[in-house]
């Protein structure tokens, strides 16, 4: 299997978490994508596309050996979740499946939130959008505040946690609100369950395997050009 990816290690990968807790981890080729960052390391597109492979164009995107592609976090962590030989990170059914598919909605929310206001930091200060920040801010303290109300009892680690870990983690690494609202803003003041759970989530060996650690491998475009290749190929050869 051929994951391609945004190799930061500044962020939880959530799909290489639920990889290593369903034992796949070693089972994975995995292919450092940049889709906004071109040879001088400018954010555009282009040098790493990936429209042969999906419509969407982004990652993560998970290409099986017989040239299957999947694509969209939450379809690629199910089905590798699903290959698990030990317990699965999604609950079979009841109210501890539905309770972990919200807190998977509210991680990737948390996290698409924080990646829109990361982005448009790359803006000049003058282009910037402070109604976006305005629109985003509450979504994002509101996240927050229901996962701190969570962390004080979390029971598991599940898939619900896998996704608020990966939220969680990139708002703190990346987002630089404090040009246009909360200066020196910190998700840890005022919530100490959160913040508790966070170290002890980031110490499991899932986490630990790739958080803050850079990719050590060929990130080049022409690498990322052979995968895809190597993709369409197995495509044509079924």
């Amino acid at each position: 299997m051929r994951l391609f990816y945004s190799p930061f290690h500044r962020f939880v990968h959530k799909v290489l978490v639920v990889a290593y807790e369903a034992g796949q981890w070693d089972k994975l080729i995995r292919v450092p994508t940049f889709p906004f960052r071109n040879l001088d390391g400018d954010f555009v597109s282009g040098q790493y596309d990936m429209s042969a492979l999906t419509p969407l164009g982004k990652v993560p995107c998970l290409a099986l050996d017989d040239g299957s592609v999947l694509y969209g976090s939450q379809t690629v962590v199910e089905y590798l979740d699903s290959l698990s030989a030990g317990e699965r990170l999604y609950p079979a059914g009841g109210s501890l499946r539905w309770d972990a598919l919200r807190r998977l909605a509210l991680g990737d929310t948390l996290f698409e939130c924080a990646v829109q206001l990361s982005m448009e930091m790359w803006l000049p200060p003058e282009q910037r959008r402070p109604a976006l920040f305005e629109w985003l801010w509450p979504k994002i303290e509101a996240t927050l505040d229901d996962a701190e109300g969570w962390a004080r009892n979390p029971h598991v680690f599940d898939i619900g946690a896998a996704g608020l870990l990966q939220g969680v983690s990139y708002l703190g690494d990346e987002v630089r609100a404090d040009d246009l609202r909360n200066p020196g803003y910190r998700w840890r003041d005022g919530r100490p369950a959160l913040s508790e759970w966070f170290a002890k989530a980031t110490a499991r060996p899932s986490v630990s395997s790739h958080f803050n650690l850079d990719y050590a491998g060929d990130t080049s475009p022409e690498n990322h050009r052979r995968h895809v290749e190597a993709v369409l190929n197995a495509q044509k050869a079924g």
